[in-house]
C-alpha cells in the first residue's frame, strides 16, 4: 500500500460523509482527498466545506440565514481544525465556544450542492445563493481574538478558515492524529515535547503542507 492510499484513507476518516446515495457526490469526495492528500491540510479544508457530498451530509446546503444550521461549524471545529481543549466554563472549551459555533454557522449559510441524484443533470457541484447568506457582521469570542467579520458573500468561508488556521493548536491537532494514525494511540508528554511540538512547527513553517510532516515522521 502506498503513502498515497494511506493517507487518502485517513483523511475520509477524517472527513467523514454517509448515505450520499449518488456515486458521482462520493467519487467526487474520494478524488478532492486522494488528490490533495499530501498536500495543503489549509486548502484542503477550505474545498472540503464547499465540497458538495460534505455540505448534504452535514447539512451545510440547509443553513440560511433565517434558520443557521451549526452541524458543520461545529465539526469544523471539533473534529476537522482545532479540536476541543479542557472545559473552562459554560460553554468554553479552551480553544473555542458555542458562541463561536453560532457565529461561524452564519459565516456558512449559503452554500447549496446541485445535481444530487438527477437523472437530467449533467454535472453536479455546489454553488453560493447570495439571497440565503447572513450578511451581517459575526463576532468571534476572545478564543478567536474577538476578531469579527463582514459580508464577504461567497468569499466569507475562507477568511473564516484562514482565521481558524491563526492558532498553532490547529497544527497541534491535526500532527497528533497522524501520530496516532501511524504510529500509536498513546500520546505521552514526552512524545508531545519531543515529537509532536516539532512536528507541528514544521507544519506551520511550511504553510500547512502535509508532505512536509510525512517527511521527516
Amino acid at each position: 500500500i502506498s503513502i498515497k492510499d494511506k493517507m487518502s484513507l485517513f483523511w475520509h476518516n477524517h472527513f467523514p460523509v454517509a448515505d450520499i446515495n449518488d456515486p458521482r457526490f462520493i467519487y467526487k469526495n474520494f478524488k478532492l482527498l486522494r488528490d490533495n492528500c499530501l498536500g495543503d491540510f489549509k486548502q484542503l479544508v477550505k474545498d472540503v466545506t464547499i465540497d458538495p457530498s460534505m455540505l448534504r451530509y452535514l447539512n451545510g446546503n440547509q443553513n440560511r440565514k433565517n434558520a443557521p444550521n451549526e452541524n458543520y461549524a461545529r465539526e469544523l471545529l471539533e473534529l476537522f481544525t482545532i479540536g476541543k481543549g479542557p472545559i473552562a466554563g459554560d460553554g468554553d472549551y479552551t480553544n473555542y465556544t458555542e458562541d463561536d459555533i453560532k457565529e461561524m454557522a452564519k459565516v456558512l449559510t449559503g452554500w447549496r450542492d446541485f445535481g444530487h441524484n438527477s437523472l437530467e443533470a449533467a454535472t453536479i457541484g455546489s454553488f453560493f445563493q447570495q439571497n440565503r447568506h447572513d450578511t451581517s457582521t459575526k463576532t468571534l469570542s476572545h478564543r478567536f481574538d474577538n476578531i469579527q467579520i463582514s459580508n464577504e458573500g461567497y468569499q466569507e468561508y475562507d477568511t473564516l478558515i484562514n482565521i481558524i488556521f491563526q492558532k498553532d493548536e490547529v497544527s497541534r491537532f491535526i500532527v497528533r492524529k497522524i501520530y496516532r494514525w501511524f504510529i500509536y494511540y498513546d500520546i505521552s508528554d514526552e512524545i508531545e515535547s519531543d515529537i509532536i511540538e516539532p512536528l507541528a512547527l514544521i507544519l506551520r513553517e511550511n504553510d500547512y503542507n502535509i508532505g512536509s510532516v510525512m517527511d521527516v515522521l
